[in-house]
This record gives C-alpha cells, sequence and structure tokens, in this order.
C-alpha cells in the first residue's frame, strides 16, 4: 500500500510538471495588460504587481466583480493581510488571510494563519502541481463570457517576490510530513523558485527579471459546500468523467431526450426549481470544462444555497413574474412569501485546465446534452463566430495568458462542441429549454430557437 501511494504520488507531481511544461508563457510584469497596474510595495525589493483586468465586451460581469478585483489588487502582506503557505490538500499555494482588530500581521503568520478570526480572503496558485495560472484566469473571464455560469470567483494576476515566497515554501516543507502529497508538490515548486533563472520551468512561475513569481490570485468563497450529487467516484479523472456520464441521475435528466415538461414540473416550488437549477449546472459545467481542457473536476465542485423567488415588481415582456436569485431572502414580503433556499453550483477549483487531460472530452459528455440554458447556448455561439477575430484572441493572451498553443486548443474545443450542439439542435436532439422564467411564467412553452444572429 505505501508502495502504491507513493508511486500515485510521484504520478501526480509528475503530471504537475509535464503538463506544465507543453507551454512557455515569460511573463513581463510592466507590461500594458489589464484597467491599471497596481504596484505593490516590498521593502528593500521590487515592488510587486496586480492587474486590474479588462473585461471582456458584452460579457455578463456584474459590479461586484470589480469590486473584488480591486480588493485582491488592495492585498498587501505588509500592511493588511497575512500570507501563509498552503499546507493542506495537494496545491503548493499561499493562503491570504485578513488580520482581525487587535491582532497584527506578525501575530496571524507567527501562529501560521490558524487564528479563527483571521479569515482567508484569497488564493495564490502559480502553475506548479496540477495548476496552470491561465486556467485560473481563464475559467473566471469565460464564466463571465457565457453569462456567469458556475459562479467562477475572480481572479487577477499578481507577482510575488521570489526570495519570500521561498522563505514561504522552506516554511511549508518543516511543517509538512515527508510521506504527505503536499510536501511532495512543495518540493517540486521549490527545486523551482531556487533555481531561478536556470529552472526548466522559469517561464511559468517567473518573471521575465527572475526577481518575482507570478501566478493567479483569487477570491476565496465562503460557506460554500462539497456538492455531492455532482460526485459518484472513480480512480482517476476518465473513470470519475465516465461515472459521472453514466451513473448520476442529473446528467442521465439532462441526457434525455424528451420536452422539458415531462421532466420537471412547472409549479414554482422548490423541487421543480432544485431539479431545473441542476440540469442547468450540469450542462453549463460540461460547456465550459470541455472547453477549457479541464483534468480534475468530479469531486471538485462546490455548492451554495440561494433564495430563488418570484419578484411580483419585474415582469417579462409577456407580463410573467421574472425568477430573482439572492444570497439573502427578499425583504418585500410578497417577494419573500414566494422564496426558497436552492443549491447552486460553485465551481472554485479551476486550476487544472487548458494544457491537461480533457476528461469531460474524453468521455463525451457534450454529446451527451439534450438540454441547455439558452443563454449558456446563445453566449457559446456567438463566443464561436467571434474567436478568430484578433481581438478575441487578444484579450485570452493579455488577460488570462494564454499562449498560442494554449488558444489553439481552446479553439479547437469551442468550434467542436458549439458545432456539435448546434447540429444536436437542428436535429432535434438537444433544446435550448432550461429557462427559469419561461418554465415557471405559466404561459405555453415556446419552440425552441436554434440560431443565433
Amino acid at each position: 500500500m505505501n508502495r502504491l501511494l507513493r508511486a500515485m504520488q510521484f504520478a501526480i507531481v509528475s503530471a504537475g510538471v509535464l503538463g506544465a511544461a507543453i507551454a512557455l508563457a515569460t511573463f513581463a510584469a510592466h507590461q500594458p495588460r489589464g484597467t491599471k497596474i497596481v504596484s505593490i510595495p516590498v521593502p528593500g525589493k521590487n515592488a510587486e504587481t496586480c492587474v486590474v483586468p479588462k473585461h471582456f465586451p458584452d460579457a455578463l460581469y456584474q459590479d461586484k466583480d470589480a469590486e473584488a478585483e480591486a480588493k485582491l489588487c488592495a492585498l498587501d502582506e505588509n500592511t493588511n493581510a497575512a500570507v501563509c503557505p498552503k499546507t493542506n490538500s495537494t496545491n503548493p499555494g499561499l493562503d491570504w488571510h485578513s488580520v482581525p482588530d487587535g491582532s497584527t500581521i506578525a501575530q496571524i503568520t507567527g501562529g501560521n494563519c490558524k487564528n479563527k478570526d483571521a479569515k482567508k480572503v484569497a488564493k495564490y496558485k502559480l502553475s506548479s502541481s496540477c495548476s496552470y495560472t491561465p486556467s485560473i484566469l481563464g475559467y473566471y473571464h469565460l464564466s463571465r463570457i457565457l453569462g456567469g455560469i458556475g459562479d467562477v470567483p475572480p481572479s487577477v494576476i499578481r507577482t510575488y517576490d521570489l526570495q519570500n515566497h521561498i522563505a514561504l515554501g522552506r516554511k511549508a516543507l518543516a511543517e509538512t510530513p515527508a510521506n504527505q502529497l503536499i510536501h511532495q508538490t512543495w518540493m517540486s515548486l521549490m527545486a523551482q523558485l531556487t533555481a531561478g533563472p536556470n529552472a526548466t520551468r522559469r517561464d511559468l512561475l517567473l518573471t521575465d527579471d527572475f526577481k518575482q513569481s507570478y501566478g493567479a490570485l483569487s477570491i476565496n468563497p465562503k460557506k460554500e459546500e462539497i456538492y455531492h450529487e455532482f460526485f459518484n467516484g472513480g480512480a482517476n479523472p476518465q473513470a470519475k468523467a465516465t461515472n459521472f456520464r453514466d451513473k448520476n441521475p442529473i446528467m442521465a435528466l439532462v441526457a434525455h431526450n424528451g420536452d422539458i415538461d415531462s421532466l420537471v414540473g412547472r409549479e414554482f416550488n422548490a423541487a421543480n426549481v432544485q431539479k431545473m437549477v441542476q440540469m442547468q449546472d450540469v450542462a453549463d459545467m460540461i460547456v465550459i470544462d470541455t472547453l477549457m481542457s479541464q483534468q480534475d473536476r468530479f469531486g471538485n465542485v462546490a455548492e451554495l444555497e440561494f433564495f430563488y423567488y418570484q419578484d411580483p415588481k419585474d415582469l417579462s415582456a409577456d407580463g410573467s413574474k421574472k425568477v430573482k436569485v439572492s444570497k439573502d431572502k427578499p425583504d418585500d414580503p410578497q417577494a419573500a412569501a414566494s422564496a426558497f433556499q436552492i443549491k447552486k453550483m460553485l465551481l472554485k477549483d479551476n486550476d487544472c485546465g487548458v494544457t491537461k487531460e480533457n476528461a469531460a472530452k474524453e468521455a463525451g459528455l457534450a454529446d451527451h446534452i439534450a438540454h441547455i440554458n439558452p443563454e449558456t447556448y446563445k453566449r457559446l455561439r456567438k463566443l464561436d463566430q467571434i474567436a478568430d477575430s484578433s481581438d478575441t484572441k487578444s484579450f485570452f493572451m493579455s488577460e488570462v495568458l494564454f499562449t498560442p498553443t494554449d488558444y489553439s486548443s481552446f479553439r479547437r474545443n469551442l468550434h467542436d462542441v458549439a458545432t456539435k450542439l448546434h447540429k444536436a439542435c437542428t436535429q432535434g436532439h438537444l433544446r435550448p429549454d432550461l429557462d427559469l422564467d419561461a418554465h415557471f411564467s405559466g404561459k405555453p412553452s415556446a419552440a425552441p430557437n436554434c440560431e443565433v444572429h
């Protein structure tokens, strides 16, 4: 058993090294990109940088996204945040914690950020282990391009002083047992960081002056839970995807080639809304994971509970009440009377993609989609129509840090999925009918629209 465990650990570490080595992405910290480059002073060293990103045109970003980006770029380990090395799970990242009133940064870091009042607010991951920085950044922006699917947490490009990073790595190695996988992944990363200009993967990890590391700094969600209904076991990524395809009851509904009215009741109640939302989430997850060549999804899906309600003061064109979603119960008594809590998917672990094994594609999950959110379908096809433009390519290479090879892979996946779903729709095998407003409107169901102009 110990021999098997060591073999598995070596395979995972090696896979991260080889997967990341496919693409090179030298990062110039001060190259113009984003809407703003924020400098974070480091005593006696070069200032670190954080990029407030541009937003893709017509994508569904929200005001809270811009607020989160600004919050991330305001984090400073010398003034308002405590940074500790990640010593659990598998990724050798850095966790950023708040500093409670009455405490100092030194006190929080000296206690390994274990103070219960020091909340983890962000996490810094780079292209190490299974992680790939452009995957983290890409999921955030692609989520918004496709209408906000997956509630992917905002991420920004961030640099971190190399010597300070190495010091935290040494701390992580001292705190973790040598037989644990997290120790092994820290060992792998430290070999690269300490090699500096001689590192074999320096272009994936270090700025062009070799004085800082670079990666993605992401908002850390709160109060999320593992979405157990989205996992059906399996010993490896392919087995997990196959088990989900063949054994998951929500997937079976998404794959059922029948009218949505026969699958989900039209009365606005918790059971019907939950079923519809789960179907939306499954189809959305398959789409975005196939586009992004996600290797490590199943077992890494989270959920949060939101209030769903019909708003009597916000009506659709046909006079029916729109379905609203909120973290808090609505204040309006009429709206509150129809509100109930529903599980909603949260895709927060998105680092193992782009250059990895495309588990969803290999399992043919997109081939089984028979129902999809019409907004996701429309935005997917629109993205496919503009994906070859210089503006679209430039966005993904500048804001997401895709290499030309990364973009070519993403582009192939995008065209394959968009073409596949459009063909299925025109042949009657797919319906863009997972529409909460329309389904619970009390009006007759409209014919599916497969075309996007």
